[in-house]
């Protein structure tokens, strides 16, 4: 079972072992069918896609991803068919001249950045169909094709910004 420290791995852009076992447990308070209607789970751990979403991502061989068993749990009921989405690339993907940051540490100007305003680069060639951005690893950039694919299938759960 992974714990919530553990979790980070998934944010890392890296492949995992297929040996993790995964639970998301949801809360008896919720409406069940709402979510279950959901095909995009986004938390602060690994992301979970609905059976749904994880065939459609594989019939139209969406590259960047890794996927990786997981079950819902509900109460007492378990969903099975569930996948943490693992992107495992990474690439640059931000216009960092009209983007604005600042360093996140004030004694390391050329370390990591804090961004307030990000604009992706329009010229930029991912290297995957799914990525996680070089500049700020937690934002997931995807290709206009995944765009497209999600919107004509009503995906639930996504929200893309421009």
């Amino acid at each position: 079972m992974l714990s919530g420290e553990e979790s980070g791995v998934f944010k890392e852009g890296v492949a995992v072992s297929k040996d993790i076992k995964v639970c998301f447990e949801a809360s008896k308070r919720v409406s069940f069918s709402k979510l279950l209607s959901y095909d995009f789970f986004y938390s602060d751990g690994p992301n979970l896609i609905s059976p749904r979403l994880y065939e459609l991502m594989k019939a139209e061989g969406i590259s960047g991803v890794q996927f990786v068993d997981a079950d819902l749990l509900i109460g007492e009921v378990a969903y099975t068919g569930y996948k943490v989405l693992n992107v495992i690339d990474k690439s640059p993907a931000f216009n960092l001249k009209e983007s604005i940051s600042e360093p996140l540490l004030s004694y390391m100007p050329d370390g990591p950045r804090c961004f307030s305003k990000i604009v992706l680069d329009d010229e930029a060639i991912l290297s995957s169909d799914v990525v996680r951005a070089e500049e700020e690893s937690p934002i997931i950039v995807v290709t206009a094709r995944v765009k497209s694919i999600f919107e004509n299938n009503a995906i639930r759960g996504v929200q893309f910004k421009d």
